[in-house]
């Protein structure tokens, strides 16, 4: 019983430092570096689905300050974006009033975490549901996509693009977050993800035709060419070498 009740509490902190963590970051997200990771992840994920600009209903999840949302938002009828730290959602909902863009069109709402039942997004159904760089920090990804399913219309699509299990990753998450001791708050799967695994959680989060391929390739070196914000900068200034290997992973509601 005891044990039940640490894992409850732990999973409440672990939640509330990522929201807390990338509330911090909300405001210095925009960097060269985070603008162009985005528009590389739009342009795979434009690929895979025949989006339609009269149609196509989106949910980005964890989708940060909206950088993916709005390179999206040209393809798609609507978007919902949610996120957990309420910076992020403040920075995004801003963006949209700067842009003079309808809050029906696309908007962010502030979830912590999904239930899997029809009080998520108040029962609202997607045809295509995007996570980006996200995956990761979810404890439990199988209980996740779960949610995202029923979230899904008939024949609607869970696109995911996260870091594979390569290139030193786990290395750089330790150099990322060692000053405040808090990567085990925050990044819940450090070494990424191999390809076997992201099929066997789709599979076991009630999707069908799992597919996953590599979508691209950002090494450090290339990453110095772009400004960043300061944590990023510091780490591309150690000795270690890195490369990010992006994946893109998408399964179908039945």
């Amino acid at each position: 019983m005891a044990h039940e009740h640490t894992h409850h509490h732990h999973h409440h902190d672990y939640a509330k430092a990522n929201a807390d963590h990338f509330s911090e970051q909300a405001s210095n997200y925009r960097t060269e570096l985070s603008i162009e990771i985005a528009k590389r992840c739009a342009a795979h994920i434009l690929k895979k689905y025949p989006f339609d600009s009269n149609k196509t209903e989106l949910l980005d999840f964890a989708c940060g300050p909206g950088l993916i949302a709005f390179e999206l938002l040209p393809n798609v009828k609507r978007i919902v974006g949610a996120d957990s730290a309420p910076g992020m959602v403040e920075v995004f909902n801003r963006t949209v009033t700067e842009q003079g863009l309808s809050t029906e069109k696309i908007h962010c709402v502030e979830i912590g975490a999904l239930k899997g039942d029809e009080s998520d997004l108040d029962g609202a159904l997607f045809d295509v549901i995007i996570c980006v760089q996200s995956y990761h920090h979810f404890e439990d990804p199988i209980q996740i996509t779960k949610a995202f399913a029923q979230r899904l219309k008939p024949n609607g699509r869970l696109i995911v693009i996260d870091f594979a299990d390569a290139g030193n990753i786990e290395t750089f998450f330790e150099k990322v977050h060692e000053h405040k001791h808090e990567h085990e708050h925050i990044v819940a799967h450090k070494h990424g993800f191999t390809y076997e695994r992201m099929i066997e959680i789709f599979k076991a989060g009630n999707l069908q035709n799992p597919q996953v391929e590599e979508a691209f390739k950002m090494p450090k070196s290339e990453m110095k060419t772009y400004q960043a914000h300061e944590r990023m900068a510091k780490v591309m200034e150690c000795d270690f070498d890195f490369t990010f290997h992006y994946f893109i992973a998408y399964a179908d509601k039945a």
